[in-house]
């Protein structure tokens, strides 16, 4: 099942807020390490996938998961977004 969110995280962050970003990045479930652009799971096209691309409006992840699964993952890594930027991060478009 296609999903997708833009979460509330704009691009211009410093570098140390980029460094927290990729640590919460590689603790999440699923992460696929050495890849060019950020996936969990398999790479776009693949059966199970979530990814993420920066965007003007914010941080947009895009997944082939469940809906049940996309929410308790995206609530795990907005928690953990959230603590590492000491800011809440959420969906932009509520």
């Amino acid at each position: 099942m296609e999903q997708s969110i833009t979460l509330n995280i704009p691009q211009n962050l410093t570098d140390e807020q980029w460094e927290k970003i990729s640590e919460v990045y590689r603790s999440m479930d699923g992460w696929l390490e050495g890849l060019n652009f950020p996936y969990w799971y398999g790479s776009e096209g693949e059966e199970k996938f979530i990814s993420v691309s920066f965007e003007p409006s914010g941080f947009l992840f895009t997944g082939n998961v469940s809906h049940d699964f996309w929410v308790g993952w995206m609530t795990q890594i907005c928690a953990k977004l959230s603590l590492a930027l000491g800011q809440e991060v959420y969906d932009a478009t509520m």
